[in-house]
């Protein structure tokens, strides 16, 4: 199998590219960057520029590109989040569309997020529910519309809705700082539900998708046990030995610059029927032991 993947270099690109390498999968990365050359893949092709991007001789791409959404959303930062995801997705199956259809990828895995959902309180939201309404959940509602024509093409299309990703850098990298001084704590009333996953689990549910050839369409990548975010505070400060008393108060997340606030407070509580029907089995299933392990892998302090 000889896997494409664009942001390989990134968080969940790197732990994907060490899983494809793991069941013995050939690995291209794709990289903005001039010469750069991703530690792993056997090549690295260019991603700049607005033209074809050279998809040949791979049998399934993954798409997990994008300007980062954990930065201060001016309207050139919303803008961007949504051109280097809506976009680059069109431009992708753009590019599929030029090949010969016998030279197509065969599987098409293009990210989503469960910020699609928007924000749904307490209800229960599997891959068939509805999508939500602001900013985040109309960039992923369009983001799945742009990879959705490549199946016009004869391309097995799957869009996985990443949840919060739990490893050695991502969300933890930022918060347990905050923590370790002891200045973590709930944000607002702390009742939102919080989708998380760890990594290693993310990377081998995007390899299920790769290779299972029954999988298609959207699929919730999550862990089957989602928490809400006062549970996820008290359990990290837990693992840390640390206090957690110190709320975010929800009337400045509110006004955080071009609705940023909806990144902290929205609820959504993403349950994943499409891999728990295939039959899928977690490393990581259950909030604090998935802490305890991320913790324990850290270098000492």
């Amino acid at each position: 199998m000889h896997v494409g993947i664009t942001g390989a270099s990134g968080f969940v690109g790197a732990a994907l590219g060490e899983e494809c390498r793991r069941r013995g999968w050939t690995v291209t990365a794709f990289s903005r960057r001039e010469g750069a050359a991703v530690p792993g893949a056997e090549e690295t092709r260019p991603l700049a520029g607005d033209g074809p991007v050279d998809l040949g001789g791979l049998d399934a791409l993954v798409n997990l590109a994008g300007e980062p959404i954990a930065a201060l959303w001016t309207r050139r930062r919303k803008e961007l989040i949504r051109t280097s995801r809506v976009g680059l997705a069109t431009r992708l199956v753009e590019s599929m569309e030029q090949l010969p259809e016998e030279e197509r990828p065969r599987v098409f895995v293009s990210a989503s997020a469960t910020g699609y959902y928007g924000d749904r309180g307490d209800e229960s939201l599997d891959e068939h529910s509805d999508p939500g309404f602001g900013f985040l959940a109309a960039v992923c509602r369009d983001w799945e519309a742009a990879a959705a024509p490549a199946a016009e093409l004869g391309v097995r299309v799957v869009a996985p809705r990443i949840g919060l990703v739990l490893g050695r850098g991502g969300l933890l990298g930022r918060v347990r700082p905050l923590f370790r001084l002891g200045l973590g704590g709930p944000l607002a009333t702390g009742r939102q539900w919080m989708p998380w996953i760890h990594l290693a689990d993310l990377a081998a549910i995007l390899a299920e998708c790769v290779g299972n050839e029954a999988v298609r369409g959207p699929v919730n990548a999550v862990a089957p046990h989602p928490v809400r975010n006062r549970d996820f505070t008290a359990a990290y400060a837990r693992v840390l030995r640390r206090p957690a008393l110190l709320p975010a108060p929800g009337p400045v997340l509110r006004r955080l610059p071009g609705g940023m606030g909806e990144l902290f407070l929205a609820s959504q509580r993403a349950e994943p029927l499409v891999m728990a029907a295939f039959g899928h089995t977690w490393r990581h299933p259950e909030l604090e032991p998935a802490l305890q392990a991320i913790e324990q892998e850290l270098p000492p302090r």
